[in-house]
């Protein structure tokens, strides 16, 4: 399995395709996505984003059915996820370190806990203007540079 991962990898480099999605944090590339960076720890698209904070409130996993979290999709430009209870999807546009989300929307399955935290996350994400990874860790911020999302990276293990 190593050979083969290895002569796969191999194979990538010598193909001079780059290797965009390995890392990568809020430079803009010529097309306005996101370019790699060196260090930086993990892709903002195609990670599948677990929240842990919401304003300044920590957000805890075990009171929900579901974790809240979100992925984006860099070919639809769809985000896509869960709010604790229902699935989340909508569109989102990212141009360097600029990030808005739009037209969100949720399935409307009725449950016993986490309808609130879910409100308010959706809420959140209509005020992100900017993004920021640090380390394993996504922040996301409205128009005045303060955070209201966190998010690390799922499995993670992280509290």
């Amino acid at each position: 399995m190593r050979r083969f991962v290895a002569g796969w990898i191999f194979c990538l480099l010598a193909s001079g395709l780059p290797a965009v999605g390995f890392s990568q944090a809020g430079t803009a590339s010529q097309k306005g996505a996101a370019a790699p960076v060196a260090g930086a720890a993990v892709p903002l698209e195609k990670t599948e984003w677990r929240l842990i904070r919401l304003g300044r409130a920590a957000v805890k996993g075990t009171d929900l059915q579901h974790p809240p979290e979100i992925v984006l999709d860099p070919v639809s430009h769809r985000a896509s996820g869960s709010g604790g209870c229902n699935r989340i999807m909508g569109q989102y546009e990212l141009k360097g370190d600029a990030l808005t989300f739009a037209r969100m929307a949720s399935t409307m399955m009725a449950c016993p806990d986490g309808t609130q935290t879910e409100q308010k996350f959706l809420k959140a994400l209509e005020q992100v203007k900017r993004w920021k990874i640090a380390g394993r860790q996504l922040e996301l911020m409205d128009g005045s540079g303060k955070v209201v999302l966190v998010f690390e990276v799922a499995g993670s293990g992280a509290k």
